[in-house]
């Protein structure tokens, strides 16, 4: 037999071969293709068998990035105007800023920060801290001042501490600003920002801010086109006191537009039942719950509840931030 037979089958076979070949050939592959038109997959399964495949694909996608990427310990630094100071020196053009580091501005001063993640804008009067640069975990602390981020890395990889909350990168640019007595400030440009303290946490999307305040946390998010008497309807709610929060709820409620549902979501969480009813109704006159959705369920603070009518908000999958709350393996 010629040994191309067993290749491309060229050449004489051998009688034995050809014997194996017949006695085989039910189990051939047999190259179809599948219309997918007949297959039949009811819509809520097919769209978690969708969710589920591209959180894998971003998994491995992070995996790959994490595992690709150089690590680090430090963060480039510049001077961009004025006299910046670095520990006990003066910023003149480049340096490392190293862990436990802090960078000072000063009144005319502005620097840049840089590293394999992303970049970071600082404005005058600003003073942070590199706290850490690890391969899973880039940490700044902010004690005062504004700072402008852009970061390119997987979310959940890049922190800043400040005062009153930390600042949870989900894949964005933001601004941040912290004054002298501790209390800040997020407003996003593009993506996501989760500001979290003691278990009080808040999700921010693209043209949306937040305020935060020390020992409270961050208080409701909104965007920033909503109406005055909204913003601040939600600024008495989360930081005013207890004898103005009737009325300020109902402003909230009267003032909030369709789009302004993600900030009653928020809502739906905090203060006392009867204040969460109320805003159970409001909200469902502007996004009706969908199926799975009861309101015994919201006011009793059902999490899968939550997230199904998050879903329907039209702002993404909830699984998005369920997956970016779990910390990747160190």
């Amino acid at each position: 037999m010629n040994d191309d037979y067993l290749w491309d089958k060229t050449g004489a076979p051998d009688p034995k071969v050809e014997g194996l070949e017949k006695l085989l050939a039910c189990y051939r592959h047999q190259p179809r293709r599948i219309d997918w038109t007949k297959v039949s997959m009811p819509a809520p399964a097919r769209w978690h068998w969708l969710s589920a495949a591209a959180v894998l694909v971003v998994v491995v996608g992070v995996g790959m990035w994490v595992v690709t990427r150089p690590s680090a310990s430090s963060w480039e630094v510049a001077r961009l105007e004025g006299s910046p100071r670095l520990g006990a020196a003066s910023l003149e053009t480049t340096a490392k800023l190293r862990a436990d580091e802090w960078l000072q501005t000063g009144p005319d001063g502005r620097a840049r920060l840089e590293s394999a993640i992303g970049a970071v804008e600082v404005e005058a009067n600003t003073r942070l801290r590199l706290r850490r640069a690890r391969l899973t975990e880039h940490r700044l602390e902010m004690a005062q001042g504004t700072i402008h981020a852009t970061i390119w890395a997987p979310p959940r990889l890049f922190f800043v501490e400040t005062p009153s909350a930390v600042a949870v990168d989900l894949g964005c640019q933001y601004t941040l600003h912290v004054d002298a007595a501790g209390a800040g400030r997020v407003d996003v440009t593009s993506g996501w920002v989760a500001f979290e303290y003691q278990g009080r946490e808040s999700f921010i999307p693209a043209g949306g801010a937040c305020h935060t305040r020390p020992g409270v946390g961050p208080g409701t998010p909104f965007f920033g086109d909503s109406s005055e008497k909204f913003r601040a309807a939600l600024e008495q709610l989360d930081f005013g006191p207890l004898e103005a929060r009737a009325t300020a709820l109902q402003t909230a409620l009267s003032e909030a537009r369709p789009r302004d549902a993600f900030s009653l979501w928020h809502l739906l969480a905090r203060g006392n039942p009867e204040e969460r009813a109320l805003v159970y109704d409001r909200l469902a006159q502007l996004v009706p719950p969908p199926a799975g959705v009861t309101r015994d369920g919201i006011l009793r603070g059902n999490r899968p509840m939550l997230d199904l009518w998050w879903d329907a908000l039209g702002y993404g999958d909830t699984s998005w931030f369920r997956l970016w709350k779990r910390d990747l393996p160190r």
